[in-house]
């Protein structure tokens, strides 16, 4: 039966979500939420996760909210052992993935400082007000990879899945990402590796950057 995702597609951290979850072969049942209708605010839904956020994962009478939860948890109950290092066990090589984890979510935070005043205020201004903060983490993502071919290393972690959502996500915005080669390369790189990557994750970028580029173009911006 796999498990329930809550969730929308253009969201990165919704796509983090399916992106592991088909990186480990785990079945789900998406459960597509409308945002505009307001079903992440009915009772059903708030006792699931009383912050009306998506993604919302359920697993038999288990609800977790929280993208970084959600994947964690689904490497930890199922992912098998030729996959287990994708998230290690050994607490050091965690220790890192998990650090990246931690700075994919301030990554997030900065694309959203982009997205959301764009797309629900209709406000350019503030938009592009944040976007130092984006290109400073993005700096920061340019240095972690000058050292390694992988986030977290030499060889494919839950951080690379969870940062992609988002960095996938800027370019389909029309973010240039000539300025951070090392970025662009791995961004090339995983989109060439990952079979089920337009399934998981590249139909959701492209809707997401083709709503922000039509709110970008009616109010003036480039």
């Amino acid at each position: 039966m796999g498990i329930d995702i809550y969730a929308i597609k253009p969201s990165p951290p919704c796509r983090a979500a399916f992106l592991v979850a088909k990186a480990i072969g785990l079945d789900y049942n998406l459960k597509i939420v409308s945002l505009e209708k307001g079903e992440n605010r009915t009772p059903e839904f708030l006792k699931m996760n009383p912050a009306h956020t998506v993604p919302v994962m359920t697993d038999g009478e288990l609800s977790v909210c929280d993208s970084k939860a959600i994947i964690t948890y689904m490497m930890n109950q199922y992912a098998p052992a030729n996959l287990q290092s994708m998230y290690p066990r050994d607490p050091a090589a965690r220790a890192l993935v998990d650090q990246r984890l931690y700075f994919d979510s301030q990554l997030f935070s900065t694309l959203r400082g982009i997205v959301f005043p764009l797309l629900y205020l209709k406000d350019l201004k503030q938009s592009q007000a944040n976007m130092p903060r984006l290109e400073e983490n993005m700096a920061l993502l340019e240095t972690f990879l000058t050292r390694s071919t992988y986030l977290a290393g030499e060889h494919l972690t839950i951080a690379d899945l969870a940062t992609l959502a988002n960095v996938s996500s800027m370019e389909a915005c029309g973010i240039d990402m000539s300025r951070w080669p090392h970025v662009q390369a791995w961004l090339a790189k995983l989109k060439a590796e990952l079979p089920y990557y337009e399934q998981a994750n590249g139909e959701g970028a492209q809707m997401l950057g083709a709503i922000y580029q039509r709110i970008l173009k009616d109010l003036g911006g480039k």
